[in-house]
C-alpha cells in the first residue's frame, strides 16, 4: 500500500502526508531544504510544518539562527491512532445510542470530488461486506488512477470481501477477468448494446452509492436506505442473469 496514501487515511492531508514523509527521509531540513525538495513555495512549507509541529508530528531545533526540522519517529503515528480508538470507544455507545433515537430514517450523503468520493470506498471497506458492482471501469480509471484502483483491490482482498462487477467489455476489464479468482472477485460483461459511461454504483451493507465520474466534477451520493437498496439489488440481479461471463 503506498505510504502517501496511508498516511492520509490515519488523517494526513496530501500536503501534510507528502511534508512528513519527505521531512523523515532528508531526516533533518530547514525550509528552504524542504521547500527545494518538494518543489513548493517556502511560505507553503513553513505554515504546513508549523501546524504538524502542533499536531505532535514534527519538531525542531535551532542552529545559528536558524530551524531545522525533523519528523518524529513513525511510532508517535501509532500512538495518536491508539489514543484516538480509546477516545472513541469511551463515546461509542452514545452514537450508537443516538443512530437508534433516529428510527431508522433513510440518510443520504453527498461528496464532490474524487478525494471526497473516496470516502465511499473507505466506507465500503469498514463495513466489511460484500459489494454488487456496476462499474464503467475504464472511466474509473481516468478519474482515481490505476494505483488507486488496485489498492482498492488490495484492501477489499484484505478484509476478504467479495465482489460481483458488471462492466462493460473492454480491453482493461478483459485482462481484470483474468484475475477475477485471485481478487476475489467474479466479473460479468454488458450486452453490447447497453451503453454504460461515466457512472458506477455500489450497493453494499443496506447501503447504495451511485457516482458520476464526470471529469469537470465527480460526485457520489450514498443512500443508506434499505428499501432503496432493495430495489437496487433487484436492477442489479436481472443486468446481473443478462450480462456473459465470456
Amino acid at each position: 500500500m503506498h505510504f502517501q496514501l496511508v498516511l492520509q487515511q490515519l488523517g494526513l492531508s496530501e500536503h501534510e502526508a507528502k511534508l512528513y514523509l519527505a521531512s523523515l527521509k532528508m531526516g533533518e531540513a530547514n525550509i528552504a531544504d524542504l521547500a527545494q525538495a518538494l518543489q513548493w513555495p517556502r511560505s507553503t512549507v513553513k505554515e504546513l510544518a508549523e501546524a504538524m509541529h502542533n499536531k505532535g508530528l514534527m519538531h525542531f531545533y535551532v542552529k545559528h539562527g536558524r530551524r531545522y526540522w525533523i519528523a518524529e519517529n513513525p511510532d508517535k503515528l501509532m500512538i495518536n491512532l491508539e489514543e484516538r480508538r480509546a477516545a472513541l470507544k469511551t463515546i461509542m455507545p452514545n452514537l450508537q445510542a443516538m443512530r437508534s433515537e433516529i428510527g431508522g430514517k433513510p440518510n443520504v450523503q453527498l461528496y464532490v470530488g474524487a478525494q471526497d468520493i473516496k470516502q465511499i470506498l473507505d466506507d465500503i471497506i469498514e463495513t466489511k461486506h460484500h459489494i454488487a458492482a456496476l462499474m464503467s471501469h475504464d472511466d474509473w480509471l481516468d478519474t482515481f488512477g490505476e494505483e488507486y484502483t488496485n489498492d482498492f483491490i488490495e484492501r477489499r482482498k484484505s478484509h476478504f470481501l467479495r465482489m460481483r462487477l458488471i462492466a462493460p467489455r473492454t480491453d482493461f476489464t478483459t485482462r481484470l477477468k483474468q484475475k477475477d479468482s485471485e481478487s476475489l472477485r467474479q466479473t460479468r460483461f454488458l450486452s453490447e448494446h447497453i451503453d454504460l459511461r461515466r457512472t458506477s454504483n455500489f450497493i453494499y451493507n443496506g447501503k447504495t452509492a451511485v457516482i458520476s465520474l464526470n471529469q469537470k466534477r465527480p460526485t457520489g451520493i450514498l443512500i443508506d436506505d434499505p428499501d432503496v437498496v432493495h430495489a437496487q439489488l433487484i436492477y442489479f440481479e436481472a443486468l446481473w442473469h443478462q450480462s456473459s461471463e465470456q
